[in-house]
């Protein structure tokens, strides 16, 4: 409970920001972040609440929460990126999760249980979209200030993220198996933690007054 309360505080003040610089932001696609973000809470509260009277599993809530997450994510670096050819590519990474969520989460019959596969993939495909935005940042033939362009500091918390929680989830089916974290308070400390990280990062995105380099 105390980590859902503590994970929580940080998104509802990255969502609040949004929702005060919500005609600041730009470009306009920042402002989907606002409705992202509001939606995140929600599931996040649902889950736990179903979970918590209820007393059944709501893996297949969050399940369906991997599949929103990552394509969302997708978008937003698509429209992000200007070289065609990183459009391209991100388009391509958006179609292998997708192929990859529906055979881990239908074909393997895997949407009552959690999928730590398919949100690994979904981490791992982010990660090199991150990698494609801070490549083309790093190509611009204009000057970039990267501390006052509001997608590095996204993305910078996106990569901090995905990575602390890719680690764990490499070895989830180990640590479940030999009971090394049974109630998973060690999960969610991490997750809390990099929540704390990634949506402080977002803040400070929002916070931004300069805009970004607009596509060629």
């Amino acid at each position: 409970m105390d980590e859902i309360i503590i994970g929580s505080i940080p998104l509802l003040i990255a969502f609040g920001v949004s929702l005060i610089r919500y005609k600041k932001l730009e470009p306009r696609w920042l402002r989907l972040f606002t409705y992202f973000l509001l939606a995140t809470f929600l599931i996040q509260t649902v889950g736990y609440l179903y979970s918590a009277l209820l007393k059944k599993s709501n893996h297949f809530i969050f399940n369906c929460y991997t599949l929103f997450e990552f394509e969302f994510l997708f978008v937003v670096f698509f429209k992000a990126l200007g070289r065609k050819i990183f459009k391209n590519i991100v388009i391509f990474i958006a179609l292998t999760f997708t192929l990859v969520y529906i055979y881990e989460v239908f074909i393997q019959g895997h949407f009552f249980i959690y999928s730590p596969f398919a949100s690994n993939a979904g981490k791992f495909l982010t990660l090199l979209c991150c990698m494609l935005y801070l490549t083309e940042l790093l190509m611009a033939d204009e000057y970039v200030s990267f501390f006052r362009t509001p997608m590095f500091w996204i993305a910078t918390g996106i990569m901090i993220a995905a990575v602390g929680d890719f680690l764990y989830l490499c070895f989830f089916d180990y640590i479940i198996t030999n009971k090394l974290d049974p109630e998973g308070r060690v999960y969610g400390i991490i997750t809390t933690s990099l929540s704390v990280i990634e949506y402080g990062f977002f803040t400070i995105g929002f916070l931004c007054k300069k805009t970004w380099i607009k596509n060629k």
